[in-house]
């Protein structure tokens, strides 16, 4: 956003806002807010056999870096199996999805841009059920295929 003005920031390891959706904890360590809407970056945990079906974002890119585990990551009609040190980036309009497809929890950095995706994070973990968080993600551009 021209000409807001961006302070820094600084983040420990166990900081952020921390909310808990259909089973994966989202950590924010920034939030469009701090960074005048240009992006924002959490890190995702996601047991076992989680993750999101396949969906399209219609406002934001992605982008994941594997830190621990293995995924199972497609992005168009691309399929990949990733593992730490592996970077996917998953442009708006291209339907994607991942399953967490190791025995043990993954993890992976998660950005968004521009910013705003705390904000479906935050008000799907106030829901129960897949159904309930898949409307909100709906108010938010993202179609579930």
């Amino acid at each position: 956003m021209e000409g807001q003005v961006k302070t820094p920031k600084f983040v420990d390891a166990d900081e952020g806002a921390s909310y808990e959706v259909l089973g994966a904890t989202m950590l924010y360590k920034a939030t469009a807010a701090d960074t005048g809407g240009g992006f924002s970056f959490a890190v995702e945990t996601t047991p076992p056999g989680g993750g999101q079906p396949l969906h399209m974002h219609t406002h934001e890119d992605e982008a994941m870096f594997i830190l621990e585990g293995e995924f199972e990551i497609q992005c168009g009609e691309k399929v990949i199996q990733a593992t730490p040190g592996t970077f996917v980036f998953l442009p708006r309009a291209v339907p994607n999805r991942y399953q967490n497809t190791g025995s043990k929890p993954g993890k992976f950095v998660y950005v968004t841009s521009p910013g705003g995706s705390e904000n479906l994070v935050s008000e799907a973990s106030e829901v129960e059920g897949p159904e309930a968080a898949f409307a909100i993600a709906k108010k938010y551009g993202i179609k579930f295929l």
